[in-house]
């Protein structure tokens, strides 16, 4: 008999191929840049590599979230293909810039240099480039978030902070932080069954081993579709508990 453990694995490793095979729609459109580049960095590998990646984002998504189905716990950092699967060079070389917070630190940069009137070490195109991205501040953010979980029965937030809603008859909680340095927002899940687990924190990009669900390029051109694929993402994230146990 397949033990948990293996089940639990087999369940992750389909999300990331049922993902795969509709050429990863909803991971593309996630305004994350680290996603982007994990991204990226998937593409480029032989297919040996690739099911090891996806084996390694597998062990991670069951380090996170095994325990809703008892399943043993072990060290995710023993995969021998780890290390190349959570190495920071390889994600700066399939980085970008299509970073909110790069953009904003390269333009605070240019200015500060010509106030003092030394020349700067970010050149004028990129200065350019980085002025002329809209981006999208957090009071506009926080307005779009919430006519987003409006359709979720968003009920105000509590104590804490966080967004209380219910969905499919399943009463959740909505984090929702809009002033970290380095992303616009962070969204994860809470559901109230699993109240003395901590860290509690159910994510699309957790559970396909893509991200943290830290989103930092969020810009006019793209916020409409950002808020539309966060209703996809949280209605995911609630409907994931109850998922893992059925394929256990």
């Amino acid at each position: 008999m397949i033990g948990a453990s293996q089940k639990v694995l087999d369940f992750f490793r389909a999300e990331f191929m049922t993902e795969e095979e509709t050429g990863f729609a909803r991971i593309k459109r996630i305004p994350d840049s680290y996603v982007q580049a994990r991204l990226r960095f998937y593409q480029s590998l032989s297919p040996a590599e690739k099911d090891d990646f996806i084996d390694v984002c597998a062990h991670w998504a069951h380090r996170s979230y095994g325990w809703v189905a008892h399943a043993r716990d072990f060290d995710h950092t023993k995969h021998p293909f780890f290390e190349r699967w959570n190495d920071s060079f390889t994600m700066f070389r399939f980085g970008s810039h299509e970073n909110v917070p790069i953009f904003r630190a390269i333009v605070s940069q240019y200015k500060a240099d010509q106030r003092r009137g030394v020349p700067s070490r970010v050149t004028e195109a990129e200065f350019q480039r980085a002025q002329s991205v809209k981006s999208v501040k957090a009071p506009e953010l926080r307005k779009r978030a919430k006519k987003a979980l409006a359709k979720f029965g968003f009920q105000g937030t509590d104590e804490i902070g966080f967004w209380n809603c219910e969905w499919d008859d399943e009463c959740f909680k909505v984090h929702l932080d809009f002033g970290g340095r380095s992303a616009q927002l962070r969204y994860w899940i809470l559901l109230p069954e699993f109240a003395d687990v901590y860290p509690q924190r159910f994510c699309f990009e957790s559970a396909l081993g893509m991200g943290m669900g830290d989103w930092d390029y969020i810009i006019e051109d793209n916020v409409e579709d950002a808020f539309c694929l966060l209703e996809d993402l949280v209605k995911y994230a609630v409907a994931l508990p109850k998922r893992i146990k059925q394929a256990v």
